[in-house]
């Protein structure tokens, strides 16, 4: 072999090392709530359980699932900071928390022998976003009494916000906490309902 033979595979290897090592680093994405719940001196006269909300199997999962036509595209590189099924409990119990006064909520999965004079719970169908930047939660819910009777008729819901098309994950994941936070207003709205 030639003396320049040898320096063109020597060449090619070192740019294949090269592009080998030249992968985008992983991001991780949490959700957060709307705002934080205000501290509350003395004892809640009403307490809600919220959840458990079920999540599509395909959701379940460290990294971002969105949607492109009827496909589901998941990111290897933008992933959850922890599963999304806890966080989506974490969230939206915070957000209630902060907008009722008088009322303790906590988030499932709860601890042995909690009590609740309210439950709320359901099934989330669709939580994800386009490529576009539509992001959309369609959710089944309802309020449960402490007996576990229905106080809330189960219904279907659907809440939608917008990225920037095209736009990164952290502007997705903004969106994702805008719908969280439309969803989490109807739920307290409904719990004050239930307490008149």
């Amino acid at each position: 072999m030639t003396r320049l033979g040898t320096l063109m595979i020597a060449a090619a290897l070192v740019a294949l090392v090269a592009a080998c090592g030249s992968s985008p680093p992983v991001r991780y994405y949490g959700l957060e709530p709307a705002q934080s719940a205000a501290e509350t001196s003395g004892d809640a006269s009403v307490v809600v359980g919220l959840g458990p909300f079920r999540i599509p199997e395909h959701l379940k999962r460290s990294q971002i699932v969105t949607r492109s036509g009827a496909e589901r595209v998941v990111d290897d590189f933008a992933r959850w900071a922890e599963p999304l099924d806890m966080a989506i409990h974490s969230v939206v119990a915070s957000n209630v928390d902060s907008l009722l006064d008088e009322v303790a909520v906590i988030a499932y999965p709860y601890m042995v022998g909690v009590a609740a004079d309210r439950w709320v719970v359901g099934h989330i169908e669709r939580f994800d976003a386009d490529r576009q930047g539509n992001v959309q939660l369609s959710v089944q819910w309802g309020i449960l009494d402490k007996e576990r009777k229905n106080l809330v008729i189960p219904r279907r819901s659907r809440y939608d916000a917008r990225a920037t098309p095209g736009a990164d994950a952290e502007a997705m994941v903004q969106a994702m906490n805008t719908v969280l936070a439309q969803f989490s207003r109807d739920i307290a709205n409904e719990v004050k309902t239930t307490m008149r």
